[in-house]
């Protein structure tokens, strides 16, 4: 889940960087029209971002469960194979050795497929997490006359007065509640 996070947080702060680059003429730049916000925070505490993180957990234990089951036939077929090569004739053994490497290839093709899944779903929910917040952060900009909103992340020190964090979270929580993340198994265009 650090991943979750590290992405959603490049991602809010490049969208916020770009939108403090934006300039307002006729507007002061002073401390009055600087704020910041929490994106770790909004993360840890929205309900968006919450129900993203238990529908993944729950997709991936799915996932592990269903890995550790080929994972273990994988290795009784293995062990039996280990008894047989010395019943089998070489080239009945070879031929039985080949099935099994290519079920053990197969086997890992599935299990990058099903992480690949897992990260699709991860990034597109992340996008609308972050596409809500950008949204919300521009209109209370505007609203309250913020020229520059930047992320906490990105600050040695800001006076808590420059905060938002907290009323970006409650917007978002209102406009945002829950996020049905995704699932697409990749195509074979994908796994290219």
């Amino acid at each position: 889940m650090r991943l979750f996070y590290f992405i959603f947080s490049v991602i809010v702060a490049g969208g916020l960087f770009f939108y403090a680059g934006q300039s307002y003429a006729g507007q002061s730049y002073g401390a009055d029209n600087i704020a910041f916000v929490n994106i770790q925070e909004i993360m840890r505490d929205s309900t968006a971002a919450k129900s993203v993180k238990e529908q993944l957990d729950v997709k991936q234990k799915s996932f592990q469960t269903e890995m550790t089951k080929k994972e273990e036939e994988l290795q009784k077929e293995d062990q039996e194979l280990g008894k047989e090569r010395s019943v089998l004739a070489p080239d009945a053994f070879e031929k039985k050795v080949k099935e099994f490497k290519t079920k053990a290839t197969q086997a890992q093709k599935e299990a990058q497929a099903k992480r690949d899944e897992l990260y699709n779903a991860s990034s597109s929910s992340l996008n609308e997490i972050q596409k809500a917040v950008f949204d919300i952060v521009s209109k209370m900009a505007k609203e309250k006359g913020y020229s520059v909103v930047l992320p906490s992340s990105e600050l040695l020190y800001a006076d808590n007065k420059m905060d938002i964090t907290r009323d970006v979270l409650s917007k978002l929580n209102s406009a945002l509640p829950k996020v049905s993340v995704k699932f697409k198994a990749a195509t074979a265009k994908d796994e290219e």
